[in-house]
């Protein structure tokens, strides 16, 4: 029941643009989709996060169009839409189709002169799970179109650009850290990203006794709902009530002798996030000394204040955190939490490798008793970020 684990490739993906469009792809790229090992809603307040590339991927196909329009086709099955050129950098209809038009828009920005183009996109990342299907999409996107207009741009630049369609073009106001891991992503490593100047470490994740388990609650969201953009603002509000730019530059001294002030649902956004910064740091030197039950002590209460003081979870989301501390095969858990912009999506979990299997089949099944939801899971270790993979 692993989630998404059909393979896409560059021999997957041609047959199908052929079938499609009477021709081949001269582009092809793929970019991956992430989890977030710890530091959720600190990205967008200057703070640090250390997310990991999956091997899933988003893979974008190419090739100019002999229409004189652009020809697009979301997903395999779905109709050919065609856009003419001077519609293709404004939003527009279907929704997915504002991640190609913003990122295309960018790349005009950067002087790229984009002609018209047959696109395939084609993903196993799962939409809706908190894994940053769009992330990739639009790394995808980019990396292929840069690439087909010969346009040199950097993985950062890249993500950058993603974050920019998101909040232009998606209605999401959301950090950097999906596209910088998206574009970024090392094998075999997470990063620690410090999202006010964008400096990273590499935290090696290359441990064979440990695995990481994503399991999806089947819960489906969408930040563009109105949920993020209320916790952005709530940490404006603390930001403004603090004298402060970002809460990167809060500590929880300062929220204590400012509780008053704050009020109540700006204190607690504030401790989350000031609590959070704390937590990615202890994370990441946990995880540098092999020292799983401290990491997972960090992963337990990332959780706990993304419910708590953030609310940001849901009851799905809880109850499969709570099955990883009463499942029977409990204690080869070291922690587990939520993960991505919340309200639904998936949790992560750092499992002992030789029981991961069965973690994953008894925790799918006490979820299934429990409430009745069928759902999946996937054992990943640490994928390559956005590459061109063919190119005629």
């Amino acid at each position: 029941m692993d989630l998404e684990e059909r393979e896409i490739n560059v021999d997957t993906i041609s047959p199908y643009f052929e079938q499609y469009f009477g021709h081949s792809p001269t582009v092809i790229a793929a970019a991956p989709g992430r989890v977030n090992l710890i530091g959720d809603h600190t990205d967008y307040n200057n703070g640090f996060v250390l997310p990991m590339a999956l091997n899933n991927v988003n893979v974008v196909a190419i090739a100019p169009s002999p229409t004189g329009k652009h020809r697009w086709i979301g997903g395999l099955g779905d109709p050919i839409i065609e856009i003419p050129i001077e519609e293709a950098s404004k939003k527009g209809c279907p929704f997915w189709s504002n991640y190609v038009r913003g990122m295309i828009y960018m790349l005009e920005q950067r002087g790229a002169v984009i002609p018209a183009v047959d696109m395939l996109i084609d993903s196993n990342v799962p939409r809706g799970g908190g894994l940053s299907s769009s992330a990739a999409f639009e790394m995808a996107v980019g990396t292929a179109l840069a690439a087909f207009c010969g346009i040199e741009i950097t993985p950062t630049e890249c993500a950058l650009m993603g974050q920019a369609t998101e909040h232009q073009f998606a209605n999401v106001p959301c950090g950097i850290m999906d596209q910088f891991i998206s574009a970024n992503g090392i094998e075999d490593n997470a990063i620690m990203l410090d999202c006010k100047d964008l400096s990273y470490k590499l935290i090696p994740m290359t441990d064979p006794s440990i695995s990481v388990l994503v399991i999806d609650s089947a819960v489906k969201h969408s930040l563009a709902d109105g949920g993020y953009a209320a916790r952005r603002k709530n940490c404006e509000d603390a930001c403004s009530v603090l004298g402060i730019e970002s809460l990167r530059e809060a500590n929880i001294d300062m929220l204590k002798a400012n509780k008053e002030k704050l009020g109540k649902l700006s204190y607690i956004r504030a401790r989350h996030v000031v609590g959070e910064n704390a937590r990615v740091h202890s994370f990441a030197q946990a995880v540098a000394k092999s020292d799983w039950e401290s990491a997972g002590i960090a992963m337990r209460g990332s959780h706990a204040s993304l419910r708590d003081d953030f609310e940001v979870s849901c009851a799905e989301v809880d109850t499969l955190v709570t099955l990883c501390d009463t499942i029977p095969m409990a204690a080869s858990i070291y922690g587990a939490r939520m993960t991505g912009g919340g309200f639904g999506g998936s949790i992560v979990a750092l499992v002992k490798s030789n029981d991961v299997e069965q973690v994953a089949k008894e925790i799918i099944e006490d979820y299934r008793q429990a409430l009745g939801i069928e759902t999946s899971y996937l054992i990943t270790r640490a994928g390559a970020g956005a590459r061109v993979i063919f190119q005629a």
